[in-house]
């Protein structure tokens, strides 16, 4: 038996499957209160955030790493351009999902990204069928057919494509799709993303600050060193999530992973109105009920196929 062969064979048994169902629902719950905290950085445009969210995160996982043997996995990633191809596409797809996140929360636009990742379950689905060739129940057809239908009502009564939602579903749906094909470690492989991310983030804070903003931002808010501690610790925010995400992945079916998917933007959709006071209009109200009601298709389906599979083992 080769070595790839015993590892995925380690990855399928019911111990792995237990422990990335708890590492699922333990990121879900941290991205769902993820923007009660970056409302705190919200005196700073998103873009500048998210430069620091790359330095914060490298940082700390740069920590983690030296305390770790995970340095030669690290190295190696880099020599390998088989396996680091994977981590430039998921970086890629990864930083726009942040920037977008970050603009929505600090624009008031929670409940869109609420919608957004409301919808993901069934991006992840979507594109299991398009990658994966994978084969859709008629419950499944009819909950991603309600899908389509409550991204294009809206979209009808707003005037214009929710895109906020819209790019926030596919990029993570596809970030958690690449993520698990990707054949490296959660911890080694979200360093090797922002590190690649880096050079960008280093970037963007001298132009932005240089000659973007004519000055007004401030590359390091020295003069407010608590709020340079909040910008740098969302790397720990960013990380934590992400690499026990990595870790669930590799361990769980897809669609668990979408079937999970509803716990943050749950968590997203409360605060949006109890919180930060964000106002939902009838139209709103009647897309996120179709959503709703398309996942309790989704989840109902899901549920009484895992039963029919544990009755035939």
């Amino acid at each position: 038996m080769s070595q790839s062969a015993s590892a995925a064979d380690q990855l399928s048994t019911p111990e792995a499957f237990k422990a990335g169902l708890i590492a699922a629902i333990s990121a879900y719950l941290m991205w769902g209160f993820a923007p009660m905290y970056y409302k705190l950085t919200a005196d700073m445009p998103a873009i500048i955030v998210i430069c620091y969210r790359v330095i914060g995160s490298v940082l700390f996982l740069g920590a983690f790493l030296v305390m770790s043997k995970l340095r030669k996995e690290v190295f190696a990633i880099f020599c390998d351009f088989s396996r680091l191809r994977y981590l430039l596409v998921s970086a890629s797809v990864i930083s726009i999902n942040w920037t977008v996140f970050i603009w929505s929360v600090e624009t008031g636009r929670v409940l869109d990204a609420s919608l957004g990742y409301f919808i993901n379950p069934l991006v992840s689905v979507g594109l299991g069928v398009v990658l994966l060739s994978e084969r859709l129940t008629k419950a499944q057809m009819l909950a991603l057919a309600i899908t389509i239908f409550a991204v294009l009502y809206k979209t009808y009564e707003v005037g214009e494509l929710p895109w906020v939602s819209v790019v926030l579903a596919l990029s993570f749906a596809l970030y958690g799709f690449v993520r698990k094909k990707a054949p490296v470690g959660a911890v080694a492989g979200q360093l090797v993303e922002v590190l690649l991310v880096m050079p960008f983030a280093l970037g963007g804070l001298w132009y932005y600050t240089a000659v973007g903003s004519g000055g007004v931002y401030p590359t390091i808010p020295t003069e407010h060193p608590w709020f340079l501690s909040l910008l740098l610790f969302t790397g720990v925010i960013t990380a934590v999530p992400l690499v026990v995400f990595a870790f669930a992945a590799r361990r769980l079916p897809m669609v668990y992973i979408g079937f999970l998917q509803y716990i943050a933007p749950s968590i997203h959709f409360l605060s949006a109105i109890w919180l930060f006071g964000e106002e939902l209009s009838l139209e709103g109200l009647f897309a996120f009920g179709m959503i709703w009601f398309s996942l309790v298709v989704f989840s109902i389906d899901g549920v009484m196929a895992r039963r029919r599979t544990e009755k035939m083992a």
